[in-house]
């Protein structure tokens, strides 16, 4: 009996010791929600009542209740889902490209979250994948195919378009990108009431930092999004409102707007984390996903 105990002990420590060396972790799941999307495109056939309510009643609120309404960005989520669907025939063709693809997908999400896992400790996640919004095709156009949302310290959610070039790769950047988001979640979500602009900006700039550690070689369009002269201009604008809390200021400045260039948030909190963490390559990144904001910014070129 003594002899069962150490085996069983010694292979939960065994396979304890793998999981930490290959990144890899059995609790892992990728889910492919294109069933709830067919569920639609079947209703829109056959019911009589608006495309709007029937996206609401298929899609929207179903996804949400099933998956998402106990995340940490569960409103945000809600948020993102509650663009309808107008495009059924675009819909259609892109539910089958994920298909087709599916083999891919896969494999380049458990690559990605092996390799995010070398660099930092992080507990499994659930990976939901979608079809895009045909709404959207010119938005996930400019992102190489791939759009993410992280939901939570457990969630991640990924639009992926196959049809575009690129994607493959991008997809790989966007998982380790995503993958910084739900760790900082883990670990800090909660610890403060407040959320400024700054905050957002380092958020973004640091997910974007770690995944260009992982993969040099894949350009963010957004991380690209502003010349030297174009960054120096939006930070002396918006130096004065770095602690606002103001969710629809700061989207304007992330996203753009007619007062503000497009993804210029993202290319500049990008820059503020680069400065930061160049010349200081010694600290690890869970460490410094952990900094601050205050902090990353006090050791960037932003004064």
């Amino acid at each position: 009996m003594k002899i069962n105990i150490k085996k069983t002990l010694l292979t939960v420590l065994l396979s304890l010791q793998f999981i930490t060396a290959f990144g890899q972790t059995k609790k892992d799941k990728i889910i492919f929600l294109t069933d709830f999307y067919e569920n639609f495109l079947q209703k829109v056939k056959t019911d009589n009542k608006s495309v709007d309510s029937i996206y609401k009643e298929n899609i929207q609120n179903p996804i949400y209740d099933k998956h998402f309404k106990e995340s940490e960005y569960a409103l945000i989520v809600n948020d993102f889902f509650a663009s309808p669907i107008k495009n059924t025939s675009e819909l259609t063709k892109s539910i089958h490209r994920i298909t087709t693809n599916k083999e891919t997908i896969n494999t380049k999400i458990t690559g990605a979250l092996k390799k995010s896992r070398q660099n930092i400790i992080n507990d499994s996640l659930t990976i939901y994948i979608i079809p895009v919004n045909p709404n959207n095709k010119a938005v996930i156009t400019a992102m190489n195919g791939i759009m993410g949302l992280t939901a939570g310290s457990k969630q991640i959610i990924l639009t992926i378009e196959p049809d575009i070039a690129g994607w493959e790769n991008m997809l790989e950047y966007a998982v380790a990108h995503e993958f910084n988001h739900a760790y900082w979640t883990n670990i800090n979500f909660g610890k403060s009431a407040k959320w400024t602009l700054l905050d957002y900006l380092v958020f973004e700039g640091r997910g974007d930092y770690f995944a260009h550690l992982l993969y040099p070689n894949v350009i963010a369009p957004w991380t690209k999004a502003l010349t030297e002269s174009q960054k120096s201009d939006l930070w002396n604008k918006i130096k004065p409102n770095l602690q606002s809390e103001d969710i629809s200021y700061h989207m304007e400045v992330m996203f753009g707007s007619k007062h503000y260039p497009v993804w210029g948030g993202y290319a500049l909190g990008y820059d503020i984390v680069l400065t930061a963490l160049t010349g200081n390559e010694n600290i690890k990144p869970g460490s410094w996903t952990n900094l601050d904001s205050d902090k990353i910014l006090g050791k960037s070129k932003y004064k």
